[in-house]
C-alpha cells in the first residue's frame, strides 16, 4: 500500500497533535518552535515519494520529529488516565461478557471499539460502562469474520496480539480474558511498542492494566506506528513465525502488514479512519473492521 495526497493530510493532523504538546510544554520561544516545526516537515517530506508506503512515511517523520523535539512518552497523563478510567469498569464489563448470549462475540466487538470509547470518553456522563454498553449496541462490525475466527481459535495454540492505543488496550484484555477462558490451553503473546510514540501502549501501560494475567506481555521492539518486519526484534518475529493466529489491532497495523507476502492468519481488527482505506475495503470512515488476511 502506498501513500498518497490524503496520507500527506493525515500526518499533518496527527503531528498538529504533537505540536500542541510541544507548544504548552516547552521553554522554547514560539518562533523557535516554528522553525523546529518547519525543519521536521521539510524533512520529511524531502524524503518521501509516491512508492513509499504509510509506514515509511511516519517512520521518517518521527525520526525528524525526535531528532529535533526529542524522545518524550508526549502523551503520558492521556494514556495513564484512559487506562484508570477504563480498568475501573473492567470487572462489570467482563460481567457484562459472561452474561451475554455469547461472551466471544460480546468481548471481540468492545475489543474492536475501544479506540472509539477512548475518543469519546471526555463526552460520556454519568455511570461509564452504561455509556459504553449503549454505544456497544448502536454500533455495527462492516466487514466480520469473527466465525473464521472462531473456527481457526479451536485448534490453535499461540497467539499473537499486536495491541493499539492505550486505553484501548483494557478493552483487549477483556478480549484475551474470554479467549483464555473458552481456551484455557491457548497461548497468548501481547507485543507492545519499545518507546513511547504517540498514543500506542507500552510495557508501562499493560503494567499498569495488570496485562500479564492474561497474556505474556513483551516489548515487540517496534518504535513506531504499525508494525514492520523489518524493524521489530528477533524475539519478536520468532513469536509471529511461531504464532498460529495473529491478531492486528488500528489501522496503522493493517497498512503495514496486509501487503506482508505471508500465508499467515491475521485478523485485521480497526477503526476506518480515512477516505483511501474505506475505499480500498468499500466501506464508510468509522467503520468497524475485523478482516482476515
Amino acid at each position: 500500500m502506498n501513500i498518497d495526497y490524503e496520507c500527506i493530510n493525515c500526518l499533518l493532523n496527527h503531528s498538529s497533535e504533537l505540536m500542541d504538546k510541544i507548544n504548552a510544554n516547552s521553554s522554547y520561544s514560539s518562533n523557535n518552535i516554528f522553525d523546529n516545526y518547519k525543519r521536521v516537515i521539510l524533512k520529511t517530506f524531502g524524503e518521501v515519494n509516491p512508492t513509499h508506503t504509510p509506514y515509511y512515511l511516519v517512520k521518517t517523520f518521527y525520526d525528524a520529529f525526535f531528532d529535533i523535539f526529542g524522545e518524550n512518552d508526549y502523551f503520558h497523563s492521556e494514556k495513564a488516565d484512559l487506562n484508570q478510567l477504563f480498568l475501573e469498569v473492567y470487572d462489570d464489563l467482563l460481567d457484562f461478557c459472561f452474561s451475554s448470549k455469547d461472551p466471544l462475540y460480546t468481548a471481540f466487538k468492545l475489543s474492536l471499539m475501544g479506540e472509539l470509547f477512548c475518543h469519546n470518553s471526555e463526552n460520556s456522563f454519568g455511570e461509564l460502562e452504561i455509556e459504553i454498553q449503549n454505544f456497544y449496541n448502536t454500533k455495527r462490525v462492516a466487514i466480520n469474520d469473527l466465525e473464521k475466527f472462531k473456527k481457526e481459535i479451536k485448534n490453535a495454540h499461540f497467539l499473537l496480539f499486536l495491541h493499539n492505543y492505550a486505553g484501548e488496550i483494557v478493552f483487549d484484555k477483556l478480549f484475551i480474558r474470554v479467549l483464555k477462558e473458552l481456551n484455557p490451553n491457548l497461548i497468548i503473546h501481547s507485543a507492545l511498542k519499545s518507546r513511547p510514540v504517540y498514543k500506542c501502549a507500552t510495557k508501562k501501560d499493560a503494567d499498569q492494566i495488570f496485562l500479564k494475567e492474561v497474556s505474556i506481555p513483551f516489548e515487540s521492539g517496534s518504535k513506531y506506528l504499525g508494525t514492520d518486519l523489518s524493524f521489530v526484534s528477533r524475539s519478536f518475529k520468532n513469536i509471529y513465525d511461531e504464532a498460529d493466529i495473529v491478531i492486528a489491532k488500528g489501522q496503522s497495523n493493517f497498512e503495514s502488514l496486509v501487503d506482508e507476502n505471508t500465508k499467515k492468519s491475521i485478523y485485521y481488527s480497526f477503526v476506518v479512519k480515512c477516505k483511501k482505506i474505506a475505499k480500498n475495503l468499500d466501506v464508510n470512515k468509522e467503520d468497524l473492521i475485523f478482516k482476515r488476511s
